[in-house]
């Protein structure tokens, strides 16, 4: 079925019932949607509506904390208006043209990680394996904060129901054009991690990369990944490390998570770069966070570089990883390792 790119519209014909049967409900109450127009979902019980801009739900009920709605729409309208004859890393590319808050070294560091994150998201799922966090298939998952979702697609790739959320409405239709050219339909809503618009047990797995340290409330997201999440599925996810000694994953200043706000701050203003906006979690953090959440079970793990993050390093970066990986099997090496490596990969189950 040709997907539409007309801003407002529906994509693969779903209506309001096609989002019922993946769960997707009123982010207010959790009351069923109905359709309000082509342009619009309207809840059933209280009676808000919802936009539905370039075929996406926009159930937002925070905002995104770098654009405003319009400005977001503003960019997704004009991303999808060039979707359909454009390469997915051109029109990635394209969304930083003429942005000059973002430094040339940032958008060439973003863009080298986009394209690297179909490899990087089939090595997070085997880490997920190795800790118990196998998923399976023909059930629903959500993929939280899925940005352009290569962790969706592959999954997808595989054989899974994947519904993708994310907070920015632009990066939604990049995910649905890098699905587009894998062949995967993949449904996206625009939603925030802190009020998920689904049902009670509506997925048997959450899966997510870099996702939790971008979250106004973590603690609440947390949480909305547990009631939405059935007794005794996972959830899985990656995450940046507060105590690595390698570089920031947002600026690129070595050690980043040790520093002050202030030194942060003052590095970003320096360089030209953005001050993000996060909340980064050491391992022990990272556990106690989830075992609050509501989550048993918790294990976690070193990730896997992958070859598509080690090309174009440096010969001591690449025998720095090759140390790295051998330390994955060394127990007590292992866990010392855990405590300043780049990356953290847990899984839990809720309960």
């Amino acid at each position: 079925m040709m997907m539409s790119t007309t801003a407002g519209t529906q994509v693969n014909g779903r209506r309001a019932a096609d989002w019922s049967a993946l769960g997707v409900v009123c982010p207010l109450c959790h009351s069923e949607l109905g359709d309000a127009g082509i342009a619009a979902l309207a809840c059933t019980v209280c009676g808000a509506t919802w936009p539905v801009t370039c075929g996406i739900p926009d159930l937002r009920t925070i905002g995104d904390p770098y654009l405003s709605v319009a400005d977001d729409a503003a960019a997704a309208t004009a991303l999808a208006a060039r979707a359909g004859a454009t390469p997915f890393g051109a029109l990635y590319a394209a969304y930083y043209e003429g942005n000059a808050q973002v430094s040339a070294d940032q958008v060439a560091r973003f863009t080298h990680g986009v394209l690297a994150a179909a490899e990087r998201a089939s090595a997070s799922v085997a880490t997920w394996g190795e800790l118990g966090g196998t998923i399976d298939r023909d059930e629903l998952v959500l993929d939280l904060g899925c940005g352009t979702a290569p962790l969706g697609v592959v999954l997808a790739g595989e054989g899974h129901r994947v519904l993708g959320i994310d907070a920015g409405l632009r990066w939604l239709v990049l995910a649905r054009a890098r699905a587009a050219e894998r062949g995967v339909d993949l449904p996206v809503v625009c939603a925030n991690a802190e009020r998920l618009p689904l049902r009670a047990g509506a997925v048997t797995a959450t899966v997510g990369e870099s996702v939790l340290e971008n979250l106004t409330d973590a603690d609440a997201g947390i949480a909305e990944v547990r009631r939405v999440t059935r007794p005794g599925g996972i959830f899985a996810l990656t995450t940046p490390n507060r105590r690595s000694i390698g570089p920031d994953p947002h600026l690129g200043l070595l050690a980043g998570g040790w520093r002050s706000t202030g030194a942060l701050r003052a590095y970003a203003q320096r360089t030209g770069q953005i001050m993000p906006r996060r909340r980064l979690f050491g391992p022990g953090e990272l556990v106690a966070a989830l075992r609050e959440g509501g989550f048993a079970g918790i294990r976690v793990a070193l990730p896997r570089f992958t070859d598509a993050q080690r090309r174009g390093q440096s010969l001591p970066v690449n025998v720095a990883i090759a140390g790295y990986h051998l330390s994955r099997r060394v127990p007590g090496l292992r866990w010392l390792v855990l405590q300043v490596a780049p990356t953290i990969a847990v899984v839990g189950r809720s309960t």
